[in-house]
Formats: C-alpha cells, structure tokens, sequence
C-alpha cells in the first residue's frame, strides 16, 4: 500500500456481494490504493470497517466510491456520495437513460466527476465496440445474454446499451418472422430494432453473443466472463481515473 498521505482513499458499497467481494480484494491489493471502508446491505451485521449507511461510510473520507448494489439503492447511495464530494464509480445494472442523466446532472452541480459503465469488462467493451463497427454492414441483427439466476434485471445492462450503440450507425427494421409469430414472447424484447433474448441460469456468470446476418452471411461475436476477475482491471482503471475527472464519463470506453 501507498503511504496514507499519497494514497488515494477508496470504499466499495455491495462488499459483500459476489462481485463487489472480488472488487474490494482487487482495491485492497492494489499498493496506490487504501480501501477505507465497506458498505453492507441494510440487515447485515457490520464487522470491523463495514457500514450500513452511506453517511457513516463518508465519515471515512474516501475520494471514490465503487458501487455494485442493486438499483434503485444504488441511485440512492450515488447520489448520496456526490453530495458529499465522493466521486462514484458504478457497476450496477438496472439504470435507464434518464438515472445516468439524474446522475450526471448532480455531479455537474456538484462539480464531482465520477464513471458509469453497463460493464467493466474490457472484453465485453470491445465486444460492444466490435457490434458497433459490424452494424453498418448488415440488415439484421439479434442478441443472447446469458446470466447468473439471481440476476435482477432482463435485459442486461450490456445487452441494451449493445443494442443502442448498434442502433446508432444504422437503424434495425423489427423482423417479425411469420405473421403468428409477431406477438410470441420467445422472439424476444426489442430495443431499437435488435431482438434480445435474455437466459438466466446457476453456474453462468457472464455471457454475451450478438449475431449479425443478411442473405449471404452471417457474423457471430461473442464474450464470456469466466470469473468475476474479468471486471477488476476496468474498475480499477476508473477509479484511478476518477480523481481527474469533472463530469460523469458513461462506458468504460471512454477511458480507454
């Protein structure tokens, strides 16, 4: 660890989350790093440096605050943090459009800079880049999300901002398939176009594949989190980066 002078002060809220425990391993083992404090969920028993509320938790005085909760309490400990000066760095799923702009919103008035990210993984940020570029080569596009059973949210954050990226270099017309087909739940929600179907299963962490087709061929890109490492070099590169910032950055992309 740095000398608590030069170190830059970290808490992680959802510590005793599956993913947030591996994240706030990652932030203790990182020597330009001091993990200050944990924040539990409300009903836990808090041990030595864990917290149940938010303005405990700031008494500590971290510089940023990494959330992987549940939505909608992760808006509410985000905004929290902000109004107290803490930059957040956010890994929750569960957001729509107008929270990341209630967020972005209140880290400009308080002149706060801070990350949102659908996914941390720097594989499943190229995957998205690489759906992207894809796009405006073909007619039709489709998404499969596989995640763990306990997961909260359908879609997943990744598949819908996967869907919206694609979207934005060329618009999806809705493939309806035969006419009895057309209201038939198994072809998935739609998000701009681009069908996506949700798995939720035991043993899967992550998984990601968007199928790209027209007549003649058809492209298939995939990413799978083997381990719930795969979202510690992207937390970590945001919060080293949050310091510096002056407004929320929304994809991790943005910082690399």
């Amino acid at each position: 660890m740095a000398d608590a002078e030069s170190a830059l002060r970290v808490a992680v809220a959802g510590a005793n989350g599956k993913t947030g425990k591996v994240v706030a391993q990652a932030l203790a083992e990182d020597p330009a790093l001091e993990l200050v404090g944990r924040l539990v969920r409300t009903g836990a028993r808090p041990a030595k440096g864990e917290y149940s509320d938010v303005r405990h938790l700031a008494k500590t005085s971290p510089a940023v605050l990494v959330d992987f909760t549940v939505f909608p309490d992760s808006k509410a400990i985000a905004l929290q943090a902000i109004a107290a000066g803490i930059r957040p760095v956010i890994g929750t799923s569960g957001y729509q459009a107008e929270d990341v702009e209630e967020l972005r919103t209140a880290c400009r008035r308080a002149n706060v800079g801070g990350v949102f990210a659908p996914n941390f993984s720097i594989g499943a940020v190229l995957m998205m880049q690489f759906a992207q570029t894809a796009a405006r080569y073909f007619e039709s596009a489709e998404i499969i999300e596989s995640h763990h059973e306990a997961k909260k949210d359908a879609p997943s954050g990744t598949a819908s901002a996967t869907a919206q990226r694609m979207a934005s270099v060329r618009p999806f017309g809705r493939s309806e398939g035969a006419p009895q087909e057309a209201a038939v739940a198994a072809r998935g929600l739609d998000v701009n176009g681009i069908h996506i179907h949700s798995v939720r299963m035991p043993g899967v962490i992550a998984e990601q594949e968007v199928r790209l087709a027209n007549e003649s061929e058809t492209l298939v890109i995939r990413h799978r989190a083997t381990s719930r490492r795969a979202f510690v070099d992207g937390v970590l590169k945001a919060v080293h980066a949050a310091p510096k910032l002056r407004h929320l950055v929304v994809g991790l992309e943005q910082l690399l």
